[in-house]
């Protein structure tokens, strides 16, 4: 591909995931994300094929430069097994904090029901075996409690999704204790005992 056409096709998706996040799916429209990229919208079908193909394109695009497991992280599970699941949840909720977008994506992806989903199977497989390796280490050395790996998995990403997704809805339910630190580090301290053995 040439330069001027992988520059577009980026100005394409950036536009793209603007406009999904901001209006879904089904209330997007491939006129206005020409629109905003500058481009007419014929390129969007020649490079993406169709909407369904540009939506999955902008998930994975804004999913791949959510960075949920850093090296620095990894490194630090690896010196501080007894602090994973703090450490874990803290970058989770510092990925959704630095793209705002990628929690609004997951929602509307859930919500239409996008038809494939399968290139985030390889977006994330390596980084979950390497977590996957660390958690087996810390439970066999007695410094997490023994949970299906899957279920601990769920829970910090559900709770990291669930801390910005239900933000304004959950300040009143719970009040703004959980949010009253800015960073959600008391969240992820308190959650960080809850999976001590």
């Amino acid at each position: 591909m040439q330069q001027r056409a992988v520059k577009t096709r980026q100005q394409i998706l950036e536009s793209a995931v603007r406009v999904f996040a901001e209006k879904g799916f089904s209330g997007a429209t491939v006129d206005e994300i020409a629109e905003a990229a500058a481009v007419n919208k014929q390129r969007i079908y020649a490079y993406f094929g169709s909407k369904q193909g540009l939506f999955e394109a902008a998930l994975l695009a804004c999913f791949s430069e959510v960075e949920l497991f850093s090296r620095k992280m990894l490194k630090e599970i690896a010196a501080s097994p007894q602090r994973m699941t703090e450490l874990l949840l803290g970058g989770f909720l510092a990925a959704h904090r630095r793209n705002p977008r990628f929690w609004r994506l997951l929602s509307w992806a859930n919500l239409e029901g996008v038809s494939d989903l399968s290139p985030l199977d390889r977006a994330r497989s390596g980084d979950n075996a390497e977590i996957r390796r660390l958690f087996d280490a810390a439970v066999a050395a007695g410094q997490i409690r023994p949970v299906d790996f899957h279920t601990y998995l769920f829970t910090l990403l559900a709770v990291s999704y669930f801390y910005f997704s239900n933000r304004k809805t959950l300040i009143h339910t719970l009040g703004g204790e959980l949010f009253s630190d800015g960073d959600g580090g008391r969240l992820c301290e308190q959650l960080g005992n809850v999976f001590q053995p």
